[in-house]
């Protein structure tokens, strides 16, 4: 599978998925997201430069195990869900079959072909059951076995993108000791992820890189904003 490149179409890449995609942008996000509300949080909170560090590498490695675990278990659910209709689809086509034909013959019919289209269909189907399953499964329920997603790629994949957008408001407060010297950087290097997570979004689905990249940055900036204001708020109240 090769690389092809249209102006508006998708760049189609063997090496990635939809579903690693959505992983990534997901896990990156709330990595980029909470870190650097945490450690705006505790920049501001007065907290030294080691607990701040210490807090937040903490936080980063918990945020990787749930979302990961989290991933795992909700690709679990819906390929389960999804082999479990497959399995009432396969009884239906062996007690109820002229049921199943009758619908077969209704969506062929909404798809524009003619009656004796549509017959010479049905009976190629009656004499491959497998492939009435698998047209049925596709045409009827929207469900491809084939495209089933794996819960174990999905959750390492969904770790990774955590630590990997939790790194870069991180990555000032590792290398200075003063906080509030690693506070503009950090949020500095957590605007440009943002920034080039949304361009690399819109690269990949063929939309304007940079409008992508603008909405991107704007929620990134608003989901900060309403977390570290929330955390001041409850802060002050629970101090008085």
């Amino acid at each position: 599978m090769g690389t092809t490149e249209s102006k508006g179409i998708p760049t189609r890449r063997w090496w990635w998925t939809r579903e690693r995609w959505r992983e990534t942008v997901f896990g990156m996000n709330d990595g980029l997201i909470a870190t650097t509300g945490l450690v705006a949080g505790l920049t501001f909170g007065g907290t030294s430069h080691l607990t701040i560090v210490v807090a937040s590498m903490a936080a980063v490695w918990a945020a990787m195990v749930s979302m990961g675990i989290g991933s795992y278990l909700a690709t679990r659910a819906e390929v389960s869900w999804q082999q479990a209709l497959v399995a009432r689809e396969r009884w239906e086509l062996t007690d109820h079959p002229e049921e199943e034909l009758e619908e077969m013959r209704q969506i062929y019919r909404e798809y524009g072909f003619t009656t004796p289209e549509v017959e010479t269909i049905l009976g190629r189907l009656r004499r491959d059951p497998e492939l009435w399953l698998k047209l049925m499964l596709r045409d009827e329920l929207g469900v491809l076995p084939e495209r089933w997603e794996s819960a174990l790629t999905n959750a390492m994949t969904m770790a990774f993108a955590v630590l990997c957008g939790s790194l870069p408001p991180l990555l000032p407060y590792l290398l200075m000791v003063n906080p509030y010297s690693a506070f503009w950087p950090a949020i500095a290097f957590a605007g440009l992820t943002s920034w080039g997570l949304g361009a690399m979004t819109g690269g990949m689905t063929g939309q304007p890189r940079f409008r992508v990249a603008i909405k991107f940055l704007l929620l990134a900036i608003l989901a900060v904003l309403l977390g570290s204001t929330m955390g001041g708020v409850i802060a002050h109240w629970i101090t008085g």
